[in-house]
């Protein structure tokens, strides 16, 4: 038996929560609001479900509960029963800001029941691994085109729908069908089965996230026509999974699966895509059923569609749903780049392009610390090949600006072109416009960010090109901590060797957030290779099209606020601590 707890050190150990189900009171209620609370390995909380209690991590001794935001809401710690039996308690503490008033006492004490023993079952398609090509018809269209055989997709989707709940049916009986209409000849038919698992196997890729709640005894259930060992292979290979499969083509959707299935196991919960196959056909039969809607599209590759760019919306799916981290914190800031920062910086380079295009720019220089991601997808091998400027990356500050010395000016004018953006990410242009002016660079280099404070908010902060504006102080922290850079802010300049150094201070970040900064550009760098494989688009949406949709983006923000509000206070302590370092030694870059 795993004890709760080394009676010298009061710790709480994983494997005690993980291995057992827990009564859920609060203080001063008579009734419990949960017998069923379990501790997920993966840090969900299963059996109970509220916002408040979605998620745990283990903290000094205790375990923290958090929010569906992954903010803390009660940090619970062993006590002690008149018999010695250990439970957890602690204090309620609201996520909403603005009430920080003590809560009630929450109790966590452990029952009889064997719920958390209980087996989950999982669909396949949809649930646990996703077509990149969205809509599995274009399956059928990649196939037609490989094979040659024009009208390929309508027939093989048209002899499909034919027998669709009418008989069972596997792939081969497809092709039969296709055979003897005249489609197909036995040998097309043959090579063109196989193409098509060929093409079904390229297009799909795991879900991470759905992946992380399988448990190693779970089992999964798919009404599909595809080859058992193909669909085996799939969960093997693509998913990392041994679990057991059960095949059907409609036993959950007739409902003709589930009673053998509770007879065989104890089922507490199903998880799928389809309301009646996935929800209301394992209800009928006393198993609660999890909606998974995760492959779909989300708010911002929607917006990407509306701009004309769906192949970069498909690129962005494809790298959120093969995403997963089991810190909350680091799972919010990777939702926060790869589903706010990443289809924003697509945008902004769409909006340089225009830029370029219009003032006959030959040169991008991006400026330091908050380009440090926009410059290297920039510099990308798809955006080269959309014929983008050549870019580079150039440390810049605030205190560089201001002094303006003859050190920095031959840096600065060492990355010219003829005629060249000066392009920040965030903030209210004060210091481009100073240095631009001061060196008189007006003819050789124009200023711009992508998102800018408006003048008619600040007076005396000059109008600069924006691909969208918004409040500096309100939108600052999120935008910077999404974009935060590892470097140390560059403080000022010498000459070594005859060659002009940049000399930075420390990086202020605590080891904390430069883990979740390094997990943020591991993200990142896994998109561009994502990225560098779809095909360019010559004209692109036009620039109109490209600031609405950065204005509808940038509209998304505040209501991921608490989601990302972990992230945007160690932002906040990086900002007070860099005024204090602002005297410390600096290194040479």
């Amino acid at each position: 038996m795993t004890l709760a707890v080394d009676l010298r050190t009061a710790s709480v150990a994983a494997e005690w929560l993980t291995s057992r189900t827990f009564t859920f009171r609060v203080e001063d209620r008579e009734k419990p609001l949960s017998n069923t609370f379990v501790f997920h390995p993966n840090g969900f909380v299963v059996g109970y479900h509220h916002a408040n209690e979605s998620y745990w991590e283990l903290d000094a001794g205790g375990v923290n509960i958090l929010s569906h935001n992954g903010i803390t809401t009660c940090r619970m710690e062993l006590a002690f029963s008149e018999t010695g039996k250990p439970y957890l308690t602690g204090t309620f503490i609201s996520p909403l800001p603005g009430h920080d008033v003590p809560g009630n006492r929450h109790f966590l004490f452990e029952n009889d029941s064997d719920y958390h023993a209980g087996i989950q079952s999982f669909d396949v398609f949809d649930t646990l691994v996703a077509r990149r090509c969205f809509n599995p018809l274009a399956v059928f269209v990649k196939v037609e085109g490989k094979l040659g055989i024009a009208g390929f997709a309508t027939r093989r989707h048209h002899v499909e729908m034919s027998i669709f709940g009418r008989r069972s049916y596997g792939l081969d009986d497809i092709y039969d069908m296709l055979v003897a209409e005249g489609s197909l000849t036995e040998r097309q038919a043959k090579v063109a089965k196989l193409v098509e698992l060929e093409e079904e196997w390229e297009t799909l890729m795991p879900i991470r996230q759905v992946i992380a709640f399988v448990n190693p005894h779970d089992i999964i259930i798919s009404d599909m026509y595809l080859p058992r060992s193909f669909i085996e292979k799939v969960l093997r290979e693509k998913c990392g999974l041994q679990n057991k499969l059960y095949l059907s083509n409609y036993g959950k959707h007739h409902r003709t699966i589930w009673p053998g299935i509770k007879e065989e196991y104890k089922l507490r919960a199903h998880f799928g895509d389809n309301p009646h196959a996935d929800i209301s056909s394992p209800a009928a039969f006393g198993i609660p059923g999890n909606l998974v809607t995760i492959s779909k599209w989300d708010k911002t590759e929607e917006i990407l569609h509306s701009a004309g760019l769906a192949p970069y919306a498909h690129a962005v799916r494809e790298l959120r749903l093969q995403t997963f981290h089991r810190d909350v914190a680091v799972r919010n800031a990777l939702f926060g780049q790869i589903s706010l920062n990443i289809p924003l910086m697509i945008l902004g380079a769409f909006w340089v392009r225009h830029l370029a295009a219009d003032c006959g720019a030959d040169r991008i220089m991006t400026a330091s610390r908050d380009c440090n991601l926009f410059y290297e997808l920039l510099s990308c091998d798809h955006f080269v090949r959309q014929g983008m400027p050549p870019a580079s990356y150039v440390r810049i500050s605030r205190t560089l600006c201001y002094s303006a010395t003859e050190e920095y000016e031959a840096y600065l004018r060492s990355h010219f072109g003829r005629k060249t953006l000066l392009v920040d990410f965030v903030g209210t242009g004060r210091s481009l416009n100073h240095i631009v002016d001061h060196l008189d660079l007006r003819d050789q280099v124009k200023p711009c960010i992508l998102v800018a404070e408006d003048p008619e908010n600040v007076p005396g902060i000059p109008k600069m090109d924006a691909l969208v504006y918004r409040d500096f102080f309100a939108y600052r922290i999120f935008i910077e901590a999404l974009n935060a850079s590892l470097e140390g802010s560059a403080v000022g300049t010498s000459v070594q060797d005859h060659l002009v150094t940049i000399e930075a201070q420390p990086n202020e970040y605590d080891e904390k957030m430069r883990r979740t900064i390094a997990e943020m550009r591991t993200a990142f760098f896994q998109f561009l290779p994502i990225l560098n494989k779809v095909e360019p688009m010559q004209a692109g949406p036009s620039l109109e099209l490209v600031q609405a949709a950065a204005g509808a983006m940038m509209g998304l923000l505040p209501r991921n606020a608490l989601r990302l509000l972990s992230l945007a206070e160690a932002q906040g302590r990086n900002l007070r601590r860099g005024v204090a370092v602002v005297g410390a030694p600096a290194a040479s870059v």
